[in-house]
């Protein structure tokens, strides 16, 4: 075996060139963070288990420049795509359980996207490879080390056995459920466990993708207790369940067996049907007790599986590496103390507890028997307040003393603007064009301020830890040059007129003042510092 045959260095290691690895890459390479991505697969998914993406992940695709491809790629109109609940496909009796996703457009510039897997990973390794993203298929990690200074790992090129070294700054590990990275780092896991035997598969037949006028997103069907998915182009899919409690295993999905239970669910004996391809994957609901180290963390499936009801996991994931990325850029950068990279695990942590006892929450709803003893449920959230009501109870920011921390959601059509929430969402006139907060706040440190606030601008010159980071000042008229067309400001931010919110490079709020009377630049001052306070931290060991 040829081993030190290339030597690379890099800002971030990333393991795992999936939905999320590759969501991670094109995040860090569009802030300018140079990455390496290492996927043992030969290419990109051929399976589509994750397709529904939230209009809060589509904010951030939107804020990276892919919103218009993914479009393209959408095959059904979430607004009016129904879920079908049928004994199988020739019963007339019909539960329908309506859109997949809340309506969400008077609170974000951005709407649900039905986009396959194998479509959407394309897509996000073609832009990540734009920015400047190296992505190496056919490649797996071996081991690594950790220091304090960095980390060393060694890769292997699968199709010629070769290893070398890549030297990187941080490694975040995005390498699915079973992740080597976790298991490396000698993290457990909390949570209900493996919930559901599940295989998917990909077949073509000649089935209806509307039923009495509605179109079909999905369609649970009884007989089988499975699920078909339409995809658009011909091809559905199947997602069945087996138990090996009962002797059931993968080896039993035979081409025929496949066949017979699609002509079941369809209702169709003579249903001509051809299968594509047969994978198992596990219904499972887990969170990782630590979302990383100094400078490795977990991503995605690897720190955190959930139930497919609610379409929470892989939408959870994608946040997870828009938050990491923007906190990388800055610690890589060295624009920000390491200290920063310990909010990471304080900020995702606790909202992928909350999110999976939502999708648990919904299993239950679902199916009668949903596998393993599940804890109680607790009450379902609208979809917009799981995905964009969710505040974290501690991070980068400066919470209010009265503050309550532990409330996870809040209300997004009624935001607090809280630190530690998302920012509130308004349309504002910019000269000629109409545009929304959510777009002016994407990727950049904000200053917002309100009617009032002429003295923000000057505020924010003088403050060094503004200055470093380039934070950009927009205000309402008449002191700045933003209309605020519905006249939601009072409302929304619930600050005096020449107050002021700081929004982090995510849209959530770091910080804000009700006033810019007394010593305004001292407390924003104080909010840099209280920020980006350095911590003495050091981290060492061997990991395989």
């Amino acid at each position: 075996m040829e081993v030190d045959a290339v030597d690379a260095d890099t800002s971030v290691l990333v393991v795992g060139g999936s939905l999320v690895g590759l969501s991670t890459a094109l995040f860090l390479a569009h802030r300018g963070v140079p990455c390496l991505v290492v996927e043992r697969h030969a290419g990109t998914s051929i399976q589509y288990k994750f397709r529904g993406i939230s209009p809060r992940s589509m904010e951030l695709y939107r804020a990276v420049g892919i919103e218009a491809e993914i479009r393209a790629r959408d095959v059904i109109d979430d607004r009016s795509a129904y879920v079908a609940r049928m004994t199988h496909l020739g019963d007339s009796q019909i539960s329908w359980q309506g859109i997949p996703w809340a309506e969400t457009r008077d609170i974000s510039p951005a709407t649900a996207a039905t986009c396959d897997q194998d479509q959407l990973e394309p897509i996000l390794l073609a832009a990540a490879r734009r920015c400047g993203a190296d992505v190496r298929f056919d490649t797996e990690l071996v081991a690594f080390d950790e220091t304090a200074a960095g980390v060393s790992a060694r890769v292997r090129d699968r199709s010629t056995g070769a290893e070398y070294t890549v030297r990187a700054g941080f490694l975040v590990g995005a390498d699915g459920p079973r992740s080597p990275v976790r298991q490396s780092l000698g993290i457990d896991r909390h949570g209900p466990g493996v919930l559901q035997h599940w295989m998917n598969v990909i077949f073509e037949a000649d089935l209806p993708t509307s039923i009495d006028g509605r179109t079909v997103r999905s369609i649970f069907v009884t007989d089988i207790n499975g699920t078909f998915v339409p995809r658009g182009d011909g091809r559905w899919l199947m997602a069945v369940q087996y138990d090996p409690a009962r002797g059931e295993s993968p080896d039993g999905f035979t081409p025929d067996a496949c066949t017979d239970l699609i002509r079941r669910g369809a209702g169709r004996a003579d249903l001509a049907v051809r299968v594509i391809d047969a994978r198992p994957w596990e219904a499972a609901a887990a969170v990782a007790d630590r979302f990383g180290t100094a400078r490795v963390f977990l991503a995605g499936d690897s720190a955190h599986v959930m139930p497919p009801t609610g379409g929470f996991g892989g939408n959870t994931g994608i946040h997870d590496a828009y938050n990491l990325a923007w906190k990388l850029d800055a610690v890589s950068k060295g624009r920000a103390a390491a200290g920063l990279l310990d909010t990471y695990d304080a900020e995702r942590r606790p909202v992928a507890d909350a999110t999976m006892d939502q999708a648990l929450a919904r299993l239950q709803a679902w199916f009668k028997d949903p596998g393993r003893r599940l804890p109680p449920a607790v009450p379902i959230a609208d979809d917009g307040f799981v995905v964009f009501g969710y505040r974290y109870p501690r991070g980068a920011f400066v919470p209010d003393r009265d503050d309550d921390a532990d409330v996870m959601f809040e209300d997004p059509r009624s935001p607090t603007a809280q630190p530690g929430s998302r920012a509130p969402y308004l349309l504002v006139r910019r000269g000629a064009d109409v545009v929304s907060t959510i777009d002016l706040f994407a990727g950049k440190w904000v200053l917002f301020s309100g009617p009032e606030g002429q003295a923000w601008p000057e505020i924010v010159r003088r403050t060094a830890g503004a200055a470093a980071f380039g934070v950009v000042c927009w205000g309402l008229q008449p002191a700045g040059d933003l209309e605020d067309v519905d006249g939601r400001w009072p409302d929304t931010a619930r600050l005096d007129g020449d107050g002021a919110v700081l929004i982090r490079p995510d849209g959530f709020v770091a910080w804000h003042r009700r006033t810019a009377q007394g010593d305004a630049h001292a407390d924003l001052d104080a909010a840099f510092t209280r920020l980006w306070a350095r911590h003495d931290r050091a981290s060492s060991g061997r990991h395989r």
